[in-house]
């Protein structure tokens, strides 16, 4: 992990739950940092695995919080799965068992989503985090697997932090499928390359060019590291200080820093003259 601080990203590729804010609240000079570099042109991508949500809500939740955004600076899962798919096959049949915001996108993007006893007409069967999980739902995924629908998972979290504890991430609800059927899906989230090199176009950059920050090694360091970037872990969320000795070689960050604020200060603010 780097001790000097001397490369100046042109942009952030940046995680929302555990590194801009947890628990619905900013985390430390969490607002300040990202005003800081809107304010000297460094370009920021927020990029979420979280299927119930599109870029208008993440947008809406920050400004909430005093942070300035667009929904353009937005790549959620669920748009993804929906770029992926499109430009995959075209227009699609999906059964799609995960969050309303693949579901929103995937109609934006001209996919058809079918019910339940549509199962037999599936052509992709999406799979994520999902909170109306049903006996009926695992039954009509599984007739879709086994009919010749391609399988898609959001992300493989296994699991991700709740208000009042540990939830189940999405990678619990992809699992029961592959053991059903032997199968393993193609994953669109991260740490997957989909996701990372459709980030990179929207920002127009290369990955030498930006720097992947995030809270998770085995989600947030992965990603980058699929791409060649560099990479960030702050130590707001997942991962603590004390953990850092026990990552393997392969996964280790770039930088680690305590929070965002630290972030600005040891990349952007230690050469003023530079920005």
């Amino acid at each position: 992990m780097r001790a000097e601080m001397k490369k100046r990203y042109l942009g952030l590729i940046l995680d929302l739950d555990g590194c801009v804010y947890v628990d619905g609240e900013p985390t430390e000079g969490a607002i300040e940092a990202l005003k800081k570099l809107r304010g000297i042109g460094v370009r920021i991508l927020y990029v979420t695995n979280n299927p119930e949500v599109t870029s208008e809500d993440s947008a809406s939740r920050l400004r909430a919080m005093g942070i300035e955004c667009s929904p353009e600076e937005f790549l959620t899962v669920g748009e993804a799965v929906a770029r992926y798919i499109a430009s995959a096959s075209g227009p699609s049949k999906l059964l799609i068992l995960t969050g309303r915001g693949v579901e929103e996108y995937c109609r934006q993007m001209g996919h058809r989503v079918l019910s339940l006893d549509e199962w037999m007409e599936a052509e992709y069967l999406v799979v994520g985090f999902d909170r109306k999980i049903s006996y009926r739902r695992l039954t009509s995924g599984l007739r879709a697997l086994l009919s010749g629908a391609k399988f898609i998972g959001t992300n493989p979290d296994a699991i991700h932090p709740g208000r009042e504890g540990p939830e189940p991430g999405s990678g619990a609800f992809i699992v029961p499928f592959e053991y059903m059927t032997g199968m393993k899906p193609l994953i669109i989230g991260k740490p997957s390359r989909v996701i990372m090199e459709l980030a990179l176009r929207k920002l127009g950059m290369r990955a030498d060019e930006v720097l992947v920050v995030g809270d998770r090694i085995d989600t947030d360091v992965k990603a980058g590291k699929a791409i060649g970037a560099d990479t960030a872990i702050t130590l707001t969320g997942i991962t603590r200080e004390e953990d850092l000795a026990e990552i393997p070689r392969g996964l280790r960050p770039t930088y680690v820093f305590r929070n965002l604020r630290d972030l600005v200060e040891k990349l952007y603010e230690q050469n003023p003259s530079s920005l």
